[in-house]
């Protein structure tokens, strides 16, 4: 109860509409990080994928695609083994026609990767300008009641409006501190499930590669 009516007067002192204003923003910004951190940590990323392709190209050297395509499913939503499931679908295709479908699954997943981090620098913005029109506004209200106060009650009035001005500017710099920090953590783990999926996506082009040459090989000798 106390917690709650200290954060009642905090509102009222910062000024309730701006105030009202960021905390929307705070909250909007939780949940876009938490959504992303779920999917990012929980949902998209294979962490061990190293281990992973390494058992992808054991069935591929063993001509064993099926089975490849098999534990690709089973680790699913991850979105690498969904590209790379793709390009074993193809594997008796030409190069060209592998590197398409794996090509064209990378370009379908990536939207999911980078969707909504993008915003939090939005928030991060709006934020600050609202702290900053809250600064304005207890400036306004300060000078404005001082003007036409006199004695005690004037130090009175720019006390209440200072303290609404940097109430207001604090709250919206450390919202737009938040969503700045968990931005930058996001675009790093963003960039990491990317760079592993194309790093892998041309591991496997070149191990499908090797196959159909390793077959053909095969097929020449016994001619």
């Amino acid at each position: 109860m106390d917690f709650i009516d200290s954060l009642a007067r905090l509102f009222h002192q910062g000024g309730t509409l701006v105030m009202s204003g960021i905390l929307f923003v705070l909250l909007v910004s939780i949940a876009v990080i938490i959504e992303r951190s779920y999917r990012y940590w929980l949902q998209y990323d294979l962490a061990n994928s190293s281990g992973f392709m390494a058992a992808v190209q054991k069935m591929v050297m063993n001509n064993s695609i099926e089975n490849a395509i098999r534990l690709c499913k089973k680790a699913r939503p991850k979105l690498l083994p969904y590209v790379l499931s793709e390009g074993l679908k193809r594997a008796n295709d030409t190069s060209e026609e592998i590197e398409n479908a794996m090509n064209h699954a990378t370009l379908a997943v990536i939207p999911k990767v980078t969707k909504s981090v993008g915003f939090l620098g939005t928030c991060a913005n709006v934020a600050t300008l609202l702290g900053l029109l809250g600064t304005i506004f207890g400036l306004m209200h300060s000078f404005g009641g001082a003007a036409r106060a006199t004695g005690a009650q004037k130090q009175t009035i720019l006390a209440e409006g200072i303290s609404e001005a940097l109430t207001a500017t604090s709250f919206g710099l450390g919202t737009a501190l938040v969503c700045l920090l968990a931005h930058g953590f996001l675009m790093m783990k963003q960039h990491s499930i990317v760079n592993d999926i194309n790093q892998n996506v041309a591991r496997l082009t070149d191990l499908l590669f090797t196959r159909k040459m390793k077959i053909k090989g095969y097929q020449d000798k016994s001619r």
